[in-house]
């Protein structure tokens, strides 16, 4: 025979009052009608001390709205609800709580009571303040880095131009002769300095990067311009090095619409890194070219080639392949070119073999220019100097 209401409603209360977790009946406004006995164990108080007490009774002023809000939604609306809000416990003390709620037939107002389960959730609301904090300050420590590589960049960068130039000027001969001997150190003071200005400018470059701070400033410019330049900028060191340069521009990449500069320091990286690792009588091309709306820079070397193991670690600030033990550099090229390709929306993806040489493509999804169109108009304005 089936149980009567009576036996039902006994049968529930029942099972509320053995419930681990705190259960309470709410009248549509939030008092309490009912309280479960496990209110003694998460809240120390008598359950029926609980009883007609109001939310802005129980709940800290600063959760009194959330929690409001979750009990009208379900009274009125009967929308389900979770939320989570410091009750006071009895000695005093505020404590995280989640509750869920949910409604009970509607009544003759066009209201129903609310149902709410309630559990202790102060150690998860813990962690999450905590995760809070280390974020909070690894984000500080990160902004607090990339001020201090930009200041400590331009306080190195100021003095380092200065020596670059009148090395360069002495190099040149420019006011009278020099030794053989001072003109090769005069060669190689300017070409450390050089060196040591394109480390600080990666550093910089991958801090903002990190930060999230690096803009792109993006512009149609000569492509096939800004490649003979880049090779032009390791063409020394590849002489040195007994490495022949050689650059092919599909005339349909002649135009591209992208960072200027972004797009020069990537084909600077991977030709310097591939002049590195090449022996003497060796070669590294540079192919650029357009597929579809994507503008591709390809550089291949007939150099040492990269280990499958070191293939995983490429690309990661810092990090070198084993080849490069003893060679310059921080492991920032690679990264720089990833990092500012994805920034365009495009990817650079490495195949390499030991003792057969690497290829890298960069790929600029968006960068192709209909070739038809003029070239960008490049205005020189003269050098005045002081009178």
């Amino acid at each position: 025979m089936a149980a009567g209401a009576g036996d039902m409603a006994e049968s529930w209360r029942l099972l509320a009052q053995n419930a681990p977790d705190l259960i309470t009946r709410h009248a549509p406004d939030g008092r309490i009608r009912f309280a479960s006995a496990a209110a003694s164990a998460l809240l120390g108080r008598d359950p029926a001390a609980l009883e007609g007490l109001t939310p802005r009774e129980l709940a800290h002023p600063d959760d009194l709205a959330g929690l409001q809000a979750v009990f009208r939604d379900a009274s009125y609306f009967g929308r389900d609800g979770a939320v989570a809000a410091r009750l006071r416990h009895g000695d005093g003390r505020w404590l995280w709580m989640e509750l869920r709620c949910r409604r009970t037939p509607l009544d003759e107002n066009g209201g129903g009571d609310i149902v709410a389960v309630t559990r202790e959730i102060g150690a998860f609301m813990a962690q999450r303040a905590a995760l809070a904090q280390a974020r909070d300050d690894a984000l500080a420590a990160t902004n607090e880095k990339t001020r201090f590589l930009a200041n400590m960049s331009h306080e190195l960068r100021t003095p380092l131009n200065a020596i670059i130039g009148f090395s360069e000027m002495m190099a040149r001969e420019m006011f009278g002769a020099l030794t053989p001997r001072y003109q090769e150190y005069a060669g190689l003071i300017q070409d450390s300095g050089q060196h040591l200005l394109d480390l600080i400018n990666g550093l910089l470059d991958m801090s903002k990067i990190e930060a999230g701070k690096f803009e792109l400033h993006e512009e149609l410019f000569a492509l096939d311009a800004v490649a003979q330049s880049a090779v032009r900028t390791v063409g020394l060191g590849a002489e040195r090095a007994g490495v022949s340069l050689t650059v092919a521009v599909d005339p349909a990449a002649r135009l591209a619409f992208a960072d200027k500069r972004a797009v020069k320091q990537m084909l600077v990286n991977l030709l310097s890194n591939a002049v590195k690792f090449t022996l003497p009588g060796g070669g590294v091309l540079l192919t650029v070219q357009t597929d579809g709306k994507a503008v591709v820079l390809t550089v291949a070397d007939t150099g040492t080639g990269i280990a499958p193991a070191d293939l995983a670690r490429l690309g990661k600030p810092f990090e070198q392949a084993e080849a490069a033990h003893g060679k310059e550099g921080t492991g920032l090229g690679l990264a720089l070119v990833k990092s500012l390709a994805a920034l365009h929306g495009g990817a650079a993806v490495i195949r390499s073999m030991l003792g057969e040489g690497t290829i890298v493509t960069v790929r600029l999804p968006h960068a192709a220019v209909d070739a038809a169109r003029p070239a960008p108009e490049t205005t020189v304005v003269p050098f005045r100097g002081a009178a």
